[in-house]
């Protein structure tokens, strides 16, 4: 359990960059509409490259190899990555968002 952000520091459409549930594994938290805040490993299942969210498109997209996961669930949405981003379960206490698990895809 991890402590990864305050809910108003991340502004609608935006994200913020965190590890979890170790300090060298990359995680990416988005805030996609008003109350919701999903977070992904920042990894692509292809290749390793970083994935980055795009929320006027709704999807993390990986520059390698054109990748593309749906920024709702994570899901394979084009290109070569065999497998869904693994996500992040997150709770909310207060204004805290608390990384509590990985769910693997």
């Amino acid at each position: 359990m991890r402590v990864v952000a305050r809910a108003a520091e991340i502004p609608v459409g935006g994200s913020k960059i965190f590890t979890y549930p170790s300090d060298i594994e990359p995680c990416i938290l988005i805030h996609p509409a008003a109350d919701t805040f999903l977070a992904f490993s920042r990894t692509c299942t292809h290749a390793s490259c970083a994935v980055f969210y795009h929320p006027e498109d709704n999807v993390l997209a990986c520059p390698c190899h054109q990748g593309a996961f749906s920024a709702a669930d994570g899901s394979v949405i084009a290109g070569p990555p065999p497998r869904p981003l693994p996500r992040v379960t997150l709770e909310r206490r207060g204004q805290d968002l608390v990384a509590t698990g990985l769910v693997k895809g």
